[in-house]
């Protein structure tokens, strides 16, 4: 499952620190892989990627840590959806 965030901001840099710096603990709690991107020309558009195995693995990573991770990243996303995986 994939799990993409959409949000507007004012310090990517600290945005992208904070989660090299706590991709570890995203990973432990279940994801597989992390991806950020900026909108080339909207620099303070950005969008995060988390792979997961299943939405309940999302879904107590988002209670039991997610708050807190967003605090220190100083993020508030306008947009959180889930997306299921199809093998072709």
């Amino acid at each position: 499952m994939v799990v993409v965030f959409r949000t507007r901001g004012d310090d990517w840099d600290k945005f992208v620190d904070t989660l090299r710096k706590r991709r570890g603990d995203i990973q432990s709690a279940g994801s597989t892989n992390v991806w950020v991107h900026r909108n080339r020309k909207h620099p303070e558009e950005w969008m995060m990627v988390q792979q997961w195995p299943d939405k309940e693995a999302f879904d107590r990573f988002a209670k039991e840590r997610g708050p807190a991770l967003d605090q220190e990243a100083d993020v508030r996303w306008t947009d959180v959806s889930t997306w299921e995986e199809v093998d072709l």
